[in-house]
């Protein structure tokens, strides 16, 4: 695969191939679509295909986050709730907090024209779901993506990334516990530690994702000891 397209590829950071798997970076939607459209051309004609399928779309941004809870009069961008500092689109009719809305200066000014990102650009609004790439793909728009042992989430944060680690660690437990109950078999830090923090070096964890770590580790310590709390 990297000899095949060593021509086309535009390499990092704005592509990473890694065998059969390939992570397409854009600032826009419509950049996106381009480099997609081309890769699935490109690779159509040298008898391969692409599965659309599985082929999902992430986007990064404040604008993306998860709400915790509903609000009366939600950001059409954000979708946390608005007050008085916010202006109303003239497009969709939502209101946008001033700090999502992008304007430099004066509100007032921009009242009867101010359209929101949300609708010119539809994939960064709320309460959208998928990408139209072509007339016979439409993509599915997630906010986690699970790519190469790893949890991508839409925030940017490891918060999903360390969830993951730590179901996978306690999968690996549970298929070694006779073994690891067994004084005179060592294989935990070989076997279940060592999975559990796979890839984690690099991982911008928090304070938080420590404390879930050692409290992981702490209950599959004990489980092999025979105490219970």
């Amino acid at each position: 695969m990297e000899a095949l397209f060593r021509e086309f590829t535009v390499a990092l950071p704005l592509e990473l191939l890694y065998a059969d798997d390939l992570v397409v970076v854009a600032e826009a939607e419509d950049d996106l679509i381009k480099r997609l459209n081309e890769w699935k051309d490109f690779v159509e004609n040298r008898d391969m295909s692409v599965n659309m399928n599985k082929t999902k779309v992430m986007i990064s941004g404040d604008w993306q986050k998860v709400m915790q809870k509903a609000v009366r009069w939600p950001c059409g961008i954000c979708g946390r709730g608005v007050g008085n500092n916010s202006i109303q689109c003239t497009s969709c009719q939502k209101r946008v907090h001033r700090k999502c809305s992008s304007i430099k200066g004066r509100m007032y000014k921009v009242m009867k024209t101010f359209i929101c990102r949300g609708c010119v650009i539809p994939v960064t609004g709320t309460g959208c779901t998928s990408v139209d790439i072509s007339v016979n793909a439409n993509l599915e728009l997630v906010d986690k993506f699970f790519y190469l042992g790893d949890m991508l989430s839409v925030d940017g944060d490891v918060d999903a990334a360390m969830k993951n680690r730590i179901r996978i660690g306690w999968n690996k437990f549970r298929q070694l516990v006779p073994l690891l109950t067994n004084k005179d078999i060592s294989l935990y830090s070989g076997c279940v530690q060592s999975s559990m923090l796979h890839g984690s070096e690099t991982l911008p964890v928090r304070k938080e994702n420590e404390v879930a770590l050692q409290r992981a580790e702490m209950r599959m310590v004990r489980w092999m000891c025979g105490l219970k709390l």
